[in-house]
């Protein structure tokens, strides 16, 4: 940037900058598979927000996956799918900002779309593992593959993990698209992916990406 507002912390990286918006929180919370979550403030971005769970531990098996309500411009709301009943917290980050503080700090770009208020707390990425370890290949009873991933699951950590992408259909390199599962399994301790289709690669590259809610609402 050659001009503007940067903000450095302790170690030096960009904290803040009035060139590009950070990842704010519109909505905190619990979720249950029975209800949809209302967002507290409509997402008014044209790219679909960022969905954020972290599952209660049911010792088990849970299976998850996201489907936004509202459109592009008005996100309103979420609901978590999964074959099994539990619930959890949640978060929704975008890369935006709306007013909300009476006093503080609040900044706009070049084209004056507001990017920051002081007022609304910040989400930060903590980690993206990539590193899968292929598992196993079942099949149907059509003969149709899935090819099974997984990584630990360090549940003890506290994040939350993006769930956008759990339920996405994904392009290989032979292209063709993927049907994808995503399971939390507390009773190995491990995070599984699942991906489906006719003739299916062994390599998976996909982040599974983590994040967490800024204890502080201006720095994060």
């Amino acid at each position: 940037m050659s001009y503007g507002l940067q903000v450095l912390n302790d170690t030096g990286a960009i904290s803040l900058d009035s060139e590009y918006a950070r990842l704010c929180v519109f909505h905190k919370g619990s979720y249950t598979t029975s209800a949809s979550v209302v967002f507290s403030s409509v997402v008014t971005t044209q790219e679909p927000p960022l969905v954020f769970v972290r599952p209660q531990n049911n010792g088990s098996l849970i299976q998850l996956g996201v489907l936004l309500e509202g459109a592009a411009g008005a996100w309103t709301g979420c609901s978590i799918t999964s074959g099994q009943a539990h619930s959890g917290s949640i978060f929704i980050g975008a890369f935006s900002s709306v007013p909300s503080a009476s006093y503080g700090l609040r900044m706009w770009d070049a084209t004056g779309k507001q990017i920051f208020d002081s007022g609304t707390q910040a989400a930060v990425f903590t980690r993206a593992v990539q590193n899968w370890t292929y598992t196993h290949t079942t099949y149907s009873a059509q003969g149709l593959p899935t090819n099974w991933y997984s990584v630990p699951l360090s549940y003890e950590l506290g994040d939350y993990l993006m769930v956008n992408n759990a339920r996405m259909p994904m392009m290989g390199g032979n292209n063709e698209s993927r049907g994808t599962g995503l399971r939390y399994d507390f009773t190995a301790s491990l995070l599984r992916f699942s991906v489906t289709t006719v003739s299916n690669p062994i390599y998976f590259l996909l982040p599974a990406v983590f994040g967490t809610i800024s204890v502080s609402r201006f720095l994060g």
